[in-house]
């Protein structure tokens, strides 16, 4: 009775074992059955992502239909696969079925075919921003605060920018990964003093999808900020007090 059990047993697991050899270790976690279909996820026009599987008796796959173009060639990482995919800018919105085939390079006849299905939409990253409205300093660092989300099963880079000067921000980009987010801050130096409104602009480099956020600076003033506005260039404030900020600036010119 025990020897039977055991057999039954063993059999049931050498069954497992064959029937799910195949697996999808990323974007997803997944088994994978023949001719089966697994979903990856969301994806933008102009991302990428990479598919990569494991299958101990195989060590090659290729993409066969009308998104075979999206494909480059095959990655190897010991015993998994690796296949990057680009989708296009132009791509159409929608779920796409991709279909595919892992095979031994040395006997082709043997092979699993199964397909990835991703779901390709806009926006689908996002940003939100603190404290757009702040009290500062001249020459003083002013600080804000970033959490970005990606929902995408490929990486974002978002470049952000502003109105501002450059001595007062420079550009900055910023990388999130798959289906995650990320914590950052940017800081912004004042040069000169009074209310200064701008805007803060956040792009996507795969995808160019923009976002915008307006925000205002009250910035106090300081000796030797007064004194280096003609130097760093005049204050952008309201048109009637510019002649004072004129004439303030060059006399602290010819004072220092």
């Amino acid at each position: 009775m025990f020897n039977k059990f055991f057999l039954v047993f063993f059999s049931f697991i050498l069954l497992i074992s064959f029937t799910f050899s195949l697996k999808v270790v990323s974007p997803v976690s997944a088994e994978v059955f023949d001719n089966a279909s697994v979903e990856l996820g969301k994806i933008s026009p102009g991302q990428n992502f990479e598919l990569i599987v494991f299958d101990e008796k195989f060590n090659s796959i290729e993409v066969s239909g009308p998104f075979s173009e999206w494909s480059e060639e095959p990655n190897f990482y010991e015993k998994n696969i690796g296949i990057k995919f680009n989708v296009p800018f132009d791509a159409s919105l929608g779920t796409k079925n991709i279909s595919l085939k892992v095979f031994n390079s040395a006997n082709p006849e043997i092979f699993d075919s199964f397909s990835v299905l991703i779901n390709v939409q806009n926006d689908l990253w996002s940003v939100n921003i603190s404290d757009l409205i702040q009290e500062t300093k001249t020459n003083s660092e002013t600080n804000y605060s970033l959490v970005f989300s990606n929902e995408s099963i490929g990486e974002q880079k978002i470049i952000v920018s502003s109105f501002l000067p450059v001595s007062w921000m420079k550009e900055k980009s910023f990388v999130v990964k798959p289906k995650s987010t990320l914590k950052k801050v940017i800081s912004v130096y004042p040069k000169h003093y009074g209310q200064r409104e701008f805007d803060f602009i956040f792009r996507s480099e795969y995808s160019e999808e923009i976002k915008k956020f307006h925000s205002r600076l009250l910035v106090e003033s300081s000796l030797p900020a007064k004194f280096s506005s003609v130097l760093d260039g005049f204050p952008f404030f309201t048109p009637t007090l510019f002649p004072y900020y004129l004439i303030e600036s060059f006399f602290g010119f010819f004072l220092k």
